[in-house]
């Protein structure tokens, strides 16, 4: 038998189709990121965050990171992004960012915002408390039935983030505006639990890969598809559904960095 049919067969065995769900990962050499990411994932291992707190629930944390980017116009070397769960579904992000050595003194900045509906707590080792004074996130309802598959309805959270539009407003007047981009797979999928049976965290970026708003898709066990925004950037987020405005987030640079619904900070180390 010639050799050419063989080594054509191992070839395609060995090439993998290209995954789409990867593409908005930024590569970088593996030594230098995984020790990036222990020391991310060490700080963020010490973050406490309650929901409810007098009703005594503990969000979980979600092990590992749901996006990992950079930011060469901001000037971060690597970042991921982590999430809390409560009852199920997404309570609180945060991000961890590493900026190049110069651009602050401390190189580490945290962004953490509320993701529920309820009122949030976080506490750190090296930054005081935060209580948040308003929820993270306001449910709004979709007209879309929802399919009957988990694998369908899947297809349909795509479909249905496809449809929004968000823009980042650069200054406090909302006419410096840049159109942002929907990142090409969910950033996080919510497991089947008796308190929600279906939702999704999807990410738009406006540099680079990095996640400035979050829109959150939601399935309750009764009633249909609901979504909200959270931003996770200073400056203001506009967002329609189709030609519909649904969410206005204030541009809140120059502001301070303790706000109702989420927060932002170097730690002291």
């Amino acid at each position: 038998m010639s050799p050419l049919p063989i080594l054509f067969t191992l070839l395609c065995l060995g090439q993998a189709p290209a995954d789409s769900a990867k593409a908005d990962v930024p590569t970088a050499e593996a030594p230098a990121s995984e020790m990036s990411l222990k020391v991310m994932q060490e700080r963020v291992e010490t973050t406490r965050v309650s929901v409810a707190k007098e009703a005594g629930r503990t969000a979980k944390l979600v092990e590992k990171p749901v996006f990992r980017y950079s930011d060469e116009l901001r000037r971060i070397e690597d970042a991921g992004i982590w999430l809390w769960t409560d009852r199920g579904r997404p309570a609180a992000a945060m991000k961890v960012e590493k900026y190049q050595a110069g651009r602050f003194p401390i190189p580490w900045l945290y962004c953490f915002t509320s993701l529920s509906s309820e009122l949030v707590d976080a506490e750190w080792t090296t930054a005081k408390p935060f209580h948040a004074k308003q929820p993270g996130v306001k449910w709004q309802a979709l007209s879309d039935d929802p399919a009957m598959t988990r694998a369908a309805r899947l297809v349909q959270m795509r479909d249905i983030a496809r449809r929004f539009s968000v823009e980042l407003l650069r200054d406090a007047t909302g006419t410096d505006r840049t159109q942002m981009r929907l990142l090409t797979r969910p950033l996080y999928r919510c497991d089947e639990t008796p308190d929600v049976l279906d939702g999704a965290v999807f990410g738009f970026t406006g540099t680079g890969t990095n996640p400035d708003v979050l829109l959150l898709l939601d399935l309750p066990p009764k009633g249909g598809w609901r979504f909200g925004f959270a931003g996770m950037t200073a400056e203001g987020v506009s967002a329609k559904l189709g030609e519909k405005g649904v969410a206005e987030i204030l541009h809140t640079a120059g502001r301070g960095n303790v706000f109702d619904n989420w927060c932002n900070f170097h730690p002291n180390k």
